[in-house]
């Protein structure tokens, strides 16, 4: 019986977590110049540019308002302990997200001292996180990374076409 009560709980915090998150996009732009201010989030974003750059395809721009989505699940992951997806489909063309036409997005976990570059370089190393990075559909970028109080760091890249 206790135990239920605590996965309720657990329950409700996360979805509450999830409503807050995406209506704190809505103040956010879709897009700004230059990238993120965190050094780890900034070597992603360089590592990103540098891929698509050697596969003749234009920069990724920065976007806060993916930023803010991508840093809340990097978040909310590292609060459950869990590594798994986000229903983008749910947000695409609607609300905060109505110029968005398509999304996408490459998680991961892993030791708490890892770099941007390394990151990056683990995804580009995965055939389906590649294809998110080399993707001619995406032209906008949020990335979020959190230390869990395991010490790991949960990552999120939020890609999106505007």
């Amino acid at each position: 019986m206790r135990a239920r009560a605590l996965v309720r709980k657990r329950i409700a915090v996360v979805v509450m977590a999830g409503i807050v998150m995406v209506g704190a996009t809505a103040c956010l732009p879709d897009t700004q110049a230059g990238g993120p201010a965190d050094p780890t989030l900034a070597g992603v974003y360089q590592a990103l540019n540098s891929d698509r750059a050697a596969n003749g395809l234009p920069a990724l721009t920065y976007s806060p308002k993916l930023a803010n989505l991508a840093q809340g699940w990097a978040q909310q992951m590292a609060a459950s302990g869990t590594l798994y997806h986000q229903d983008l489909g749910a947000l695409v063309g609607k609300g905060n997200f109505s110029a968005y036409w398509t999304m996408g997005e490459n998680i991961l976990v892993g030791p708490g001292n890892m770099s941007g570059a390394q990151m990056e370089a683990l995804w580009m190393g995965s055939p389906d996180h590649r294809s998110k990075i080399l993707s001619p559909n995406f032209n906008v970028v949020g990335a979020g990374a959190v230390h869990g109080p395991d010490g790991r760091v949960w990552a999120v890249l939020d890609f999106g076409g505007l």
